[in-house]
């Protein structure tokens, strides 16, 4: 069934990347390698697979200069060359998610218009089409004196708050199967966790909320994203 385009977005690790009006898809191609021998049936030539390569994904939309954490990571990863997680998801649920390097960066502007962005992405190593949804953290806690996970961790919930923290730092564990898990830090890459072992310490500064996502990945399944607000309250 025909699916609209419209609500199509990336991220840029847990960041939706903003104002896009153009998200090119992958094109995965393959190379073959010529095995062609004497014993070729019927004089044709003969192939064997070779690299497959899944191309470069072009971005397109209007330029924001306060995005942040979606427009200008780019432009930050592009100048640093760094090999980052993207991932697009569409209305349907289907997902596409890979590792990329930004190769082009671009803004322009015309009369009548917006000024103009665009981004190219290079797409490293396999990419993984998900189609159903991962299955997701199985637990999920945090240490820090005086905390509390709230709601209590279900299945069900994305979203959860750890009020009432004392101590100047928080751990979190969260445990999932198979999964790879992504741990963000206001929207800023902190470190891969490891299933069911406490993350590094995360400082915290006091009345300051701060954003703790986790983006659970299982291999050709759509991610599942995590939100946790740790609040130091004396």
């Amino acid at each position: 069934m025909a699916v609209r385009s419209v609500g199509t977005y990336i991220q840029i690790g847990a960041n939706s990347i903003a104002e896009l009006t153009s998200i090119d898809g992958l094109d995965l191609t393959q190379e073959t390698i010529d095995s062609t021998n004497l014993s070729s049936a019927g004089g044709y030539r003969e192939f064997i697979a070779g690299f497959k390569d899944a191309g470069e994904v072009a971005l397109g939309g209007h330029f924001n200069s306060t995005d942040t954490l979606g427009q200008m990571a780019m432009y930050t990863a592009f100048a640093a060359g760094t090999v980052d997680t993207y991932t697009i998801n569409y209305p349907s649920g289907a997902t596409w998610t890979f590792t990329g390097v930004v190769t082009g960066f671009k803004t322009g502007a015309e009369l009548e218009d917006t000024i103009a962005f665009e981004g190219t992405i290079k797409v490293s190593g396999q990419p993984s089409l998900g189609v159903t949804q991962s299955g997701g953290l199985t637990a999920l806690s945090l240490t820090g004196a005086g905390g509390t996970l709230s709601p209590a961790f279900a299945v069900g919930n994305r979203a959860y708050t750890f009020g009432g923290v004392s101590a100047t730092s928080v751990t979190v564990t969260a445990t999932a199967a198979a999964h790879t898990l992504k741990l963000y830090i206001d929207g800023v890459y902190s470190q891969d966790l490891t299933t069911a072992v406490a993350s590094a310490a995360i400082t915290l500064t006091l009345t300051v909320g701060k954003k703790l996502t986790i983006i659970a990945y299982e291999v050709n399944k759509s991610q599942k994203v995590y939100d946790i607000v740790a609040i130091k309250t004396s």
